[in-house]
């Protein structure tokens, strides 16, 4: 017996999985999927569309797709660490930073500088200026060692920020595959137009907008729904799924992973103290 499609899904990805790796890949092949079964509305008539599903997943097909949105993810961060000028944790540190204002950035440096073992002493705002290479390794260092300590169900805000950050790189990793099969699809249809419809481009020709309408309408709401999902993917991969895109993700993922210095601290001074929920 066939294990469900959902159960297969749960045991191959956990929430961080389904939500920052498959669902990106999901999106990338969701509008020239769309576009296959409203050229070929049997597939979804048939038992072969939930076959080929099956198949996918028992072939671990799915978890290839979301191994793949994750390494072109990966293959990004240099290029948007570089522009942004580091990670946002680093940035968000920094003294000379705006996005916390001074206290607040002062608590959690003096935890961090407290707590982390053998972290060289947090550096001020002069030494900063003197040496920012040097002062960014130190702070690079004490949110590795923030992350281990923010791991588990104490820390649910920083889970669905981190998840929301790995969403949108990930989505951001695939842009270009996303514009690219959208366009070859839009021309796939295309082609099938002219294919199907060897005059229409007399029609145009003519300037016979009504009859070339008329063609267009004939094709049905499924195809002309499609073409216009896979045409609003363009416009949405293009001008939404950006680099600044990514970087407000990675502040709020910062902002939160920085704010459990507090639940830290908290649990460190009173380790038996339960910790609230974010």
């Amino acid at each position: 017996m066939a294990i469900p499609l959902t159960t297969d899904i749960a045991q191959m990805f956990d929430g961080y999985g389904r939500q920052a790796r498959l669902f990106p890949g999901l999106l990338a092949i969701f509008p020239p999927l769309l576009a296959v079964f409203a050229w070929f509305p049997w597939l979804l008539l048939s038992s072969i569309g939930a076959t080929l599903l099956t198949v996918a997943t028992s072939c671990g097909l799915l978890y290839a797709l979301g191994s793949y949105a994750r390494t072109k993810g990966r293959r990004i961060e240099p290029g948007l660490r570089k522009a942004w000028g580091g990670w946002p944790t680093t940035i968000i540190l920094r003294h000379r930073d705006s996005h916390l204002d001074r206290h607040t950035r002062q608590r959690y440096h003096s935890f961090l500088g407290s707590a982390v073992p053998d972290l060289p002493a947090i550096p001020t705002a002069e030494q900063e200026a003197a040496d920012p290479s040097g002062s960014d390794a130190v702070y690079d260092s004490a949110v590795v060692w923030l992350k281990e300590m923010a791991r588990g169900k104490d820390f649910p805000m920083v889970h669905r920020e981190n998840a929301q950050y790995g969403f949108r790189r990930n989505l951001r990793g695939l842009k270009s595959v996303g514009i690219i099969i959208c366009g070859l699809t839009l021309a796939a249809s295309a082609g099938a137009i002219l294919y199907n419809n060897p005059g229409f481009l007399d029609l145009l020709q003519k300037h016979d907008w009504r009859a070339a309408i008329g063609t267009i309408v004939a094709l049905g709401p499924a195809v002309l729904s499609a073409m216009a999902v896979n045409a609003a993917a363009i416009v949405i991969w293009v001008f939404v799924v950006t680099r600044q895109w990514v970087w407000e993700a990675g502040v709020q993922y910062a902002t939160a992973l920085l704010a459990a210095c507090d639940t830290v601290r908290l649990r460190r001074a009173q380790p038996n103290a339960p910790t609230a929920a974010a």
